[in-house]
């Protein structure tokens, strides 16, 4: 449990970012509307590549902060794994609701 506490408190350093990106990419398949289905697969890519460019910034920018978790016994890798598989999951299930 304080694994988890630990790292949602990392994970808002950078929520605003990633929520922006699922919003943008969730606007384009509401304008494209049934026609969405020719740019689900680009969205796709273009969610996972901002989602590692965005975490690979914070972590430079954190680098500090992140010696903080690992000392807490919060690995960088388990940060980043976790972190990007819920942001994903909101990202699928926001297409999922939209589409």
């Amino acid at each position: 449990m304080r694994q988890l506490k630990l790292i949602v408190r990392f994970y808002r350093e950078f929520a605003f970012a990633d929520f922006l990106i699922t919003l943008s990419c969730m606007s384009l398949v509401w304008y494209y509307g049934k026609e969405s289905d020719k740019i689900i697969g680009v969205l796709l890519w273009f969610k996972f590549i901002t989602m590692i460019g965005i975490f690979y910034f914070v972590s430079q920018s954190k680098k500090k902060q992140l010696y903080y978790y690992q000392n807490l016994g919060v690995t960088k890798l388990r940060i980043g794994v976790l972190t990007s598989i819920f942001d994903f999951a909101v990202f699928l299930l926001a297409l999922i609701i939209i589409h």
